[in-house]
C-alpha cells in the first residue's frame, strides 16, 4: 500500500495494487508521503526534546507599578 499527495491541491491517493503504485511514482505532479525519509541526525535529537514546562496561573505584578 502507497500513499501519494497531489503537489497542485494537496489531497492524498492510496494505492493498493502494485501496477498502479509502479505508474504512480513516474507522474510529475505526485509525491509519495508514506516512506519515511532519512532526517539529519541533528533534526532527530532536537524532535525528541521536551517542549519548555509554562508555568501555570496569571503572572506576578511587577513590584513599582504606579510609581
Amino acid at each position: 500500500m502507497a500513499t501519494f499527495k497531489c503537489l497542485v491541491s494537496g489531497q492524498t491517493v492510496t494505492f493498493i495494487h502494485q501496477h498502479d503504485i509502479d505508474s504512480m511514482k513516474g507522474h510529475q505532479g505526485y509525491v509519495r508521503v508514506d516512506v519515511p525519509e532519512m532526517m539529519p541526525e541533528r533534526m532527530s535529537t532536537e524532535i525528541m526534546l521536551s517542549p519548555p514546562v509554562k508555568r501555570m496561573g496569571r503572572p506576578r505584578k511587577p513590584e513599582n507599578v504606579g510609581n
